[in-house]
């Protein structure tokens, strides 16, 4: 037997974007959630670039790459470098760039972007608008782009500038946007990122208590009702309680 406390549910519509390879920028597609890959279509230099930010900016001879991306990996290797990090190239500024495209129907949407990891003193620009910065880079961190968004067929532009530090690590660390990079779209009514917090109080072979929490967070200006529903599936993925709040 399962028996459920609900302290608040998780429910909601969004979009999920998939996105179609290409040089230039990428046209989003809507599907059916709302935290999908921002993965491909990024361009990459390992050098430093005054004025990379800037939308206009001719970004043509970098290279593609599809994130995650470890520029150190490439070496070269050299005896005369850290050979606590393989006596890679771990430091040194990289930057890179995604041009994208919304339709017009994500309008009235927020959206966020996520990095999972950078590598590391990152500095995040939306449409030449600095997002802001970490300067650690093995912690995920994440920038509202709702404000600087262009819709109306017209091209958004994601720059990212890392300068990681030589002697930085006792190991090697990567260099790069090393890990998975997310766009997350969703309604001015939402559930908050990591906003769901499950406990099993109360486990035995008879039965088991599951308390879930969840942060529902409202960005109008307005309080809002709303009806929060939960389900647990079992490990076939059958539904083995509800509830409603």
């Amino acid at each position: 037997m399962i028996r459920t406390i609900v302290r608040c549910l998780v429910v909601a519509g969004y979009c999920l974007v998939s996105f179609l390879s290409a040089t230039a920028a990428t046209r989003v597609q809507i599907h059916e959630e709302r935290h999908v890959s921002f993965n491909d279509g990024w361009r990459f230099l390992k050098a430093d670039a005054a004025g990379a930010q800037d939308p206009a900016f001719d970004d043509s001879h970098w290279i593609e790459v599809r994130l995650p991306h470890d520029w150190a990996i490439d070496g070269p290797f050299d005896s005369a470098l850290n050979p606590h990090t393989g006596a890679l190239p771990i430091f040194g500024t990289g930057w890179y760039r995604k041009a994208f495209i919304l339709p017009d129907n994500l309008k009235g949407r927020y959206f966020t972007i996520e990095f999972d990891g950078a590598m590391s003193n990152a500095h995040v620009w939306l449409n030449g608008h600095e997002l802001g910065s970490r300067p650690y880079g093995y912690i995920g961190f994440a920038f509202d782009l709702t404000p600087f968004l262009r819709f109306d067929g017209q091209e958004n532009l994601l720059a990212v500038r890392l300068t990681p530090e030589d002697h930085s690590s006792r190991w090697y660390p990567g260099a790069g946007i090393y890990r998975n990079v997310w766009l997350e779209i969703t309604s001015a009514l939402h559930v908050a990122d990591w906003g769901v917090y499950v406990t099993t109080p109360e486990v035995s072979d008879e039965k088991s208590t599951v308390a879930v929490s969840t942060e529902v967070r409202n960005r109008r200006d307005r309080n809002a009702q709303v009806t929060l529903r939960t389900s647990i599936l079992d490990a076939a993925g059958k539904s083995v309680s509800k509830s409603e709040a």
